[in-house]
């Protein structure tokens, strides 16, 4: 679903107590996933600024740190993005979240906040930012801006397992880019689903993209049937992907929303 609308008011979100967040009904059923993206290649100082006053202390102080003004910038982009969209779909205002780090370094909602049972993830890459939210299941997203020079086999062959090498290989020279960061962005949507990051090889899982499912290709005590998996239309210069694991064989729906920066 993209909306292209001008319209301020839309991310108003009720006021509620801050511990405990009231949810809108019908927005975060079981299977149903929703993903936030942004462009950012028009956003101003302005609003970075605007942006910055619903981030907490710590993420201020992060976005600092930053030695390049356009790192600075989709690092608060994605940060808000994610505030404005749990905001919306459970009710607790933007500036009133807070955050901690799981056992592996996923970010989770604090537990002083009593929401259970919701997941959410954010990536951010050159003029993208995006966020997923999941109600009922784990869920990890993936965004990388489409660069021909990266895409080769020499960087193929040493994070990608050999099928999806062999994948790279059959594809025509127009598509062998889109589909290399395809390949990258579903498994690394997958590592931050399970939280595991560089503590599972690349190459020990490979997915095909026609449908796209995973196999794990060394012993695992993984499901492949509890893992499902989109690619998501966007800009035409970035691919974004999103893992999404269910506790059962829960149909899922993916519902995909583009956000103007005026809007945020």
């Amino acid at each position: 679903m993209r909306t292209s609308r001008r319209n301020r008011g839309f991310f108003r979100a009720p006021t509620a107590p801050a511990h405990r967040p009231r949810r809108k009904a019908g927005l975060l059923k079981a299977g149903t996933v929703s993903v936030w993206w942004m462009p950012t290649d028009r956003v101003g100082t302005a609003d970075c600024r605007r942006w910055q006053d619903i981030l907490d202390r710590e993420e201020r102080e992060r976005a600092g740190r930053f030695r390049f003004e356009r790192d600075r910038r989709e690092f608060i982009a994605a940060h808000a993005l994610l505030r404005r969209m749990l905001a919306f779909h459970l009710g607790q205002p933007a500036a009133a979240w807070q955050f901690a780090i799981g056992a592996f370094g996923k970010p989770t909602i604090d537990k002083k906040l009593r929401v259970s049972d919701i997941d959410f993830n954010m990536s951010h890459t050159r003029d993208l930012v995006a966020a997923a939210v999941v109600s009922h299941a784990t869920i990890g997203v993936d965004v990388e801006q489409i660069d021909r020079a990266k895409a080769d086999f020499a960087m193929a062959k040493a994070y990608f397992a050999p099928p999806e090498v062999e994948l790279l290989r059959l594809a025509a020279q127009r598509e062998r880019a889109a589909r290399f960061f395809q390949l990258w962005t579903l498994k690394e949507a997958y590592l931050k689903a399970t939280g595991a990051g560089l503590g599972t090889a690349l190459d020990s899982f490979a997915f095909t993209l026609a449908p796209v499912r995973i196999s794990f290709l060394t012993d695992s005590a993984d499901l492949t049937q509890r893992w499902h998996f989109r690619t998501l239309p966007t800009t035409g210069r970035h691919v974004l992907s999103v893992a999404v694991a269910t506790p059962s064989n829960l149909a899922i729906r993916v519902l995909s929303r583009r956000i103007a920066p005026h809007d945020l």
